[in-house]
């Protein structure tokens, strides 16, 4: 079915000027479609990933109703409905594909990153937090069963390099050595949730820097996009995962190692906006995990390549047979710079909570 097809079964606003695939994402494809009125984007979803698209879409449609009621700042994804008003439209081969209005939007890279804007990331974070930190659990449907469960994903991993061949053995054993010196803090996180010290709440999941969209001239946050993850889990996976992704020196696709650094600037400026919006609400266990976080979500998107590069790269996008392996390395040595200043980030999140 060709595109143009797809889109015009939206409630779109005027006619189709240009269709563009958008470089962006590694699970779903997105086109911009520009129209004589309006931009948005389109959106095929990744059944293998997601095989729940109804409740996923249910999830983006709840939240959105809560955060418009809870005095939320930043802008919503506007959702484009069908012409027969549902929120997906599935072509002749059954694949599902949604439509959103786009933001006008500036995406920063590494080189652009900056004190005002790790500060104006965290706060989005911590207000999306905050906002939405009395939802009820309950009513959000889980879509990936474990999504944020780094203990499962090492034992997976674990058996994985057993049944491997010896080349790819070689290839990921001195990372696995690595990070097993690890696995009594992914048991001991799995058990303060299951004792509820750390709560469940509504979070995003992914909040890599990629998915936070700023105004160019403010440098001010307008949106936090990509919603498809949006299930129960801590709070410390959301915190980690985006310094993960903005406090290293280069690009997790970076297979040059000497490349890797770890911002701890970058960090503090990105603490200092997400404490000011939680500091009421968050408790004592969610603090002491802020400084490990980084390193707990670095460790298990580097277990989660390893795991793909091992399966035969089904999971995420590659270019190169490589390249989940490539970011795995990239992910461990990152890990190790965060390690020599886990540290200091505690410090510095005790300060943050003392002031």
């Amino acid at each position: 079915m060709e595109l143009k097809t797809i889109i015009n079964s939206f409630e779109i606003e005027g006619g189709i000027e240009s269709i563009q695939q958008l470089n962006i994402g590694l699970i779903n494809t997105n086109y911009l479609v520009v129209c004589s009125q309006k931009k948005y984007v389109l959106q095929q979803i990744n059944t293998t990933i997601f095989k729940n698209v109804s409740a996923l879409m249910e999830n983006i449609v709840m939240v959105n109703e809560y955060l418009k009621d809870a005095n939320y700042k930043y802008e919503l994804l506007t959702l484009i409905s069908t012409k027969s008003k549902e929120n997906l439209f599935f072509d002749a081969n059954k694949n599902p594909w949604r439509c959103f209005a786009f933001i006008e939007n500036k995406n920063y890279t590494f080189s652009e990153l900056n004190d005002t804007i790790m500060t104006e990331y965290g706060k989005a974070i911590g207000h999306f937090h905050a906002c939405l930190a009395k939802f009820d659990t309950v009513k959000i449907t889980n879509t990936i069963d474990n999504f944020h469960n780094t203990l499962k994903y090492f034992n997976v991993l674990k058996d994985l390099i057993s049944n491997s061949s010896k080349k790819q053995k070689n290839e990921v054993e001195e990372s696995f050595v690595f990070i097993q010196q690890f696995e009594d803090r992914f048991q001991q996180i799995n058990q303060l949730i299951d004792a509820k010290r750390i709560p469940l709440r509504v979070c995003h999941n992914d909040t890599k820097i990629d998915n936070i969209l700023f105004d160019s001239n403010s440098k001010k946050v307008k949106s936090i996009i990509d919603l498809d993850t949006i299930m129960s889990n801590t709070i410390i996976y959301d915190f980690g995962d985006a310094i993960r992704t903005s406090c290293n020196t280069t690009s997790e696709n970076d297979c040059d190692i000497n490349n890797i650094n770890f911002n701890l600037d970058f960090y503090k400026y990105f603490a200092t906006g997400y404490v000011k919006e939680c500091k009421n609400f968050i408790c004592k266990e969610e603090k002491n995990w802020l400084a490990f976080a980084p390193i707990l979500v670095t460790l298990e998107q580097a277990i989660r390549f390893f795991i793909d590069y091992l399966n035969g790269n089904t999971y995420y996008k590659v270019t190169s047979p490589n390249q989940n392996l490539d970011r795995g390395l990239n992910q461990i040595t990152l890990a190790k710079k965060m390690l020599l200043k886990e540290k200091e980030m505690e410090n510095y999140i005790n300060s943050l909570f003392q002031s």
